[in-house]
């Protein structure tokens, strides 16, 4: 995990690294190939030492990345059948994927990428285009200001560095695609991932017995790393099923849990969770946010949305401590919520709406405010977040099943999930109805007692900072 900065010409973009240096504390890089300027700062987690250094080279190809991928062997295979010659310099990711742009080109290589990932690449075969892809759900952040020259960066506040405002100027990659833009402006686009629900006839033991295989796969593609890790443990079923999955790989976890209010259920749900699971427990302690905490928040994930907003604050908190104890990747259970449609606003949403479509749209909308949320407020500390519920075996598994194989009344929106892990986790925890994490946190009274509107106040601060 990195940041990435690009432009679609020759441009200083020192400032815009500095402003991205949080994402990537191990190294800097630039290059200028084929007229195009790649800025790379670096938080190694893949062949960490300095052969896998970015802007990383393989001519014709120069390339900016800033994710993990999680199939490259069987990646490097693809390649060597069409270049059986070839020879590696790397045992990381980087050079996997340059590699497959370089030799299978962008339309076969890209949908064989299985991982999260932001891409920027330049081609000397194509001089003065400037290349970008983003990942099929969007886990990874990738804007682009429009203004010339075109440039291309992991995060808004490295244009704004560059003394680019930002407003409508600015757009994100679409997940999915691949983009080809020039200097002026001009973006074709190709659609390489299309996220689809397919209804499959599974009744509820069956698709009970389905997730519970594909989600420990999940995590088992997702524990490549050659830095320590650790996970992230709420309360609720989501984070606690990631966490015992991935106790089968590193008996000696570490998962890390905010505490707020010391009489939450949440915090009791965490704790029988790591004692059943006989995990380390770290409990970070939460202060009440002020004012000008929150919009550091703002700052942090570039939204004004009240609910990412909201879940950031403790999230930086959470990545701050992680960080302190030497770790540079956490799990999350992120992307569970969409898979199931189990949001409180899902239930008047679904009333109105087909239940594979909505919730293959609700992931949708996601790449630009759950998961660009997760990865920038825990990248604030140099902390990659990992979310194995966004396996695309997992995600055409979950839009596949039928409301009745997933849901148990409305207290009980994720049902399927809680009876994969019926007797392997608490009972508290299999059994407990949804409670979103900023009330299971007692975070929200306390906003509303400093900021009488706080989602005014959020869109008025993101606008003074990045309208």
């Amino acid at each position: 995990m990195c940041g990435i900065v690009a432009a679609a010409g020759l441009l200083d973009l020192a400032p815009a690294l500095a402003a991205l240096a949080h994402r990537g504390p191990d190294s800097t890089g630039t290059a200028t190939p084929a007229g195009i300027t790649l800025g790379h700062t670096r938080l190694a987690i893949q062949d960490p030492g300095p052969s896998s250094a970015q802007p990383f080279a393989d001519w014709p190809l120069t390339v900016a990345y800033n994710g993990e991928l999680f199939n490259g062997p069987h990646v490097r295979r693809l390649v060597e059948e069409v270049e059986p010659a070839r020879t590696w310099r790397t045992s990381g990711d980087t050079e996997t994927v340059t590699a497959a742009l370089n030799v299978l080109g962008p339309a076969r290589a890209l949908p064989a990428l299985d991982g999260m990932y932001a891409l920027a690449w330049a081609d000397e075969r194509t001089p003065g285009i400037l290349h970008l892809a983003r990942d099929p759900y969007g886990e990874i952040p990738l804007h682009v200001h429009r203004a010339g020259p075109v440039l291309a960066a992991s995060e808004v506040k490295a244009f704004t560095a560059l003394g680019r405002r930002a407003g409508a100027a600015v757009v994100d990659v679409t997940p999915g695609q691949w983009w080809q833009v020039t200097s002026s402006g001009t973006i074709s686009r190709r659609t390489f991932h299309t996220l689809t629900a397919r209804p499959a006839p599974l009744d509820p033991e069956q698709a009970t017995t389905a997730l519970a295989a594909a989600l420990a796969t999940a995590v088992d593609r997702r524990v490549i790393s050659d830095v320590p890790v650790c996970t992230l443990l709420s309360g609720g079923i989501d984070s606690a099923a990631i966490t015992l999955e991935l106790t089968r790989h590193h008996p000696d976890l570490v998962a890390y849990t905010a505490r707020m209010d010391p009489r939450s259920a949440d915090l009791r749900c965490a704790r029988e969770t790591a004692a059943m699971l006989g995990v380390t427990l770290v409990e970070v302690p939460v202060e009440p946010p002020t004012a000008d905490d929150l919009t550091h928040a703002v700052q942090v994930i570039e939204q004004p949305h009240k609910a990412q907003v909201e879940i950031a604050w403790p999230c930086l908190a959470l990545a701050a401590a992680i960080r302190s104890d030497g770790f540079k990747v956490t799990y999350t259970g992120e992307g569970s919520d969409e898979l199931w449609a189990s949001y409180g606003f899902a239930y008047h949403g679904l009333a109105k709406s087909d239940w594979y479509t909505y919730r293959r749209d609700l992931i949708a909308t996601q790449a630009r405010k759950n998961f660009p949320r997760v990865n920038k407020a825990f990248m604030a500390h140099g902390v990659e977040g990992r979310l194995p519920f966004l396996d695309p075996d997992v995600v055409a598994l979950a839009l596949s099943m039928p409301k009745a194989a997933v849901q148990d009344g409305r207290s009980r929106p994720k049902a399927v999930l809680q009876r994969a892990y019926l007797g392997r986790l608490p009972d508290r925890v299999t059994t407990r109805a949804k409670v979103a994490f900023q009330d299971g946190l007692g975070l929200k009274p306390l906003i509303t007692a400093t900021l009488p509107d706080p989602g005014r106040y959020y869109r008025a601060e993101h606008s003074r900072l990045y309208g």
